[in-house]
């Protein structure tokens, strides 16, 4: 996977430096919305970076110190919401560019979460109150008393639900229409700071700051599992089938069995504690946000770790999938980040192979030639992924660039190793004809041409070169 940034500020000559207050993805990714000085919220399109809409929010008082805290997006993308220190929460159509409501609040909005359907609006607030909204006419429908402030809320999957979190440890849930108070969900011994519901709205997971993640029956508010854990529970999520759970506590991300709650897998690797873990569409992956600046993607069955996804970007708080699985986001207050599986490319037969760069006289002797094959191969794959390798300060060679290329031989270009956190630094064209061809990177070709089968020592078999050697030029990472 490879990283991408967007939605800069745009100025003549380059992209200029703004400070970001807060940052958030549409659902599926197809927007990203940043707030920036001067109260501007852009939006743009994260496959392109387009700018689709901009829109000014206006200061109800007028001081430097009316900042925009969060913005949130409905799940079909077309409607935003701000919020600010002025105790506004404000509704945007994003397509005309124009505010469709402005809620004021009797002191300032902590949340705002949208049902999935996107009809309600769900606001809390710093006086322990939280208010459901009709978005379509902007008025308040339902006001919910909790004993304590809210840290968290989420709809049902038919919005006819509200599950809160509180302070005082207690998760209560609400009808949505009415206010009403459905039931009291008793059993964390300390704040309880996320709730999820199942796929199906059959049940609800929590994660408390007493160790532990506990599933509920949703019709009543029975406590059916208690998922312990050594370290305060930030996540929680289901699997998309609902037979699985994912949490995040501590420095660990782990998997249960959502029926019978058992273990089945860890995810250890992140050096910070992990914020919050999610299921890939299709389950077969989790995507770990932490405080050590690299989220990490994990094989859902097994736990093992499929990739660092690695950048220049801040700790990041949240994390999810795209709707088709190939894209994650990101984000953390003011950071917003996208990486993008780069689709694998299949290149015309009998190009593949190890290759040098072919800069000697013709008929250059067999020795001199197998030395370049050996100290700076060119390993050239099959799908698309080719790696410059070179001795340096120790041996066997290390990958040094590495291009993406499709199956018409045009190439993205990126420093290093194949990794998960690069920005492309150029473009490349690769032409091949038979045992020999041309790579051109950023207008700059250099001839190539393939090696011939590499005999080796018995030296250099006995020292382990050969083991090592193979290991890094043949199977380069992906």
């Amino acid at each position: 996977m490879t990283k991408f940034t967007f939605c800069g500020v745009p100025e003549q000559g380059g992209t200029k430096s703004v400070t970001i207050s807060t940052a958030a993805f549409s659902e599926g990714g197809a927007r990203v919305a940043n707030a920036t000085e001067g109260r501007i919220v852009r939006i743009c399109e994260t496959a392109t970076g387009r700018e689709i809409a901009s829109l000014a929010v206006p200061s109800s008082r007028g001081g430097d110190d009316d900042l925009i805290r969060f913005v949130a997006f409905s799940p079909d993308g077309t409607r935003l919401v701000t919020a600010s220190d002025d105790r506004m929460l404000r509704l945007w159509d994003i397509a005309g560019g124009r505010e469709l409501a402005a809620l004021e609040h009797p002191s300032r909005v902590a949340s705002a979460t949208f049902s999935s359907d996107g009809t309600r609006l769900a606001t809390s607030t710093d006086d322990y109150v939280v208010r459901i909204f009709d978005v379509a006419g902007g008025r308040e429908i339902a006001v919910l008393q909790p004993p304590s402030p809210v840290i968290f809320a989420a709809f049902s999957p038919d919005g006819k639900r509200l599950v809160t979190t509180c302070w005082e440890s207690t998760v209560h849930m609400w009808d949505a229409a009415t206010g009403r108070e459905i039931a009291i969900m008793i059993g964390h011994d300390a704040k309880a700071i996320r709730a999820r519901f199942s796929p199906d709205g059959a049940r609800i997971v929590t994660a408390s700051e007493d160790n532990t993640a506990r599933s509920w029956d949703a019709a009543s508010g029975r406590a059916l599992r208690v998922l312990r854990h050594k370290s305060p529970v930030r996540s929680v999520a289901f699997s998309p089938d609902g037979t699985r759970i994912v949490t995040s506590a501590g420095k660990e991300a782990r998997v249960f069995d959502a029926a019978t709650g058992r273990e089945l897998a860890v995810l250890k690797g992140h050096e910070s504690d992990v914020n919050d873990a999610v299921f890939s569409p299709d389950g077969a992956r989790i995507a770990t946000a932490s405080g050590d600046r690299s989220p990490r993607l994990w094989n859902a069955g097994g736990g093992g770790e499929i990739a660092v996804l690695k950048g220049d970007h801040s700790a990041t708080a949240t994390i999810a999938f795209g709707a088709d699985g190939q894209r994650i986001f990101a984000g953390g207050g003011a950071a917003a980040v996208m990486w993008t599986k780069l689709a694998a490319a299949r290149l015309p037969d009998k190009i593949a192979g190890l290759w040098f760069g072919n800069f000697g006289p013709p008929n250059e002797p067999a020795e001199i030639t197998r030395e370049r094959c050996v100290r700076s191969p060119i390993r050239i794959g099959a799908d698309g992924l080719i790696v410059f390798f070179e001795v340096g300060s120790s041996e066997p060679p290390q990958p040094i660039l590495h291009l993406r290329c499709t199956s018409e031989l045009s190439c993205q270009i990126f420093a290093g190793a194949p990794d998960q956190g690069l920005e492309a630094q150029g473009t490349g064209q690769l032409e091949v004809s038979g045992d020999s061809g041309k790579l051109c990177l950023g207008g700059e070709c250099r001839p190539i041409a393939r090696c011939r089968a590499i005999t080796w020592t018995e030296q250099e078999r006995k020292s382990g070169f050969v083991k090592r050697w193979e290991t890094g030029v043949q199977a380069p990472p992906r």
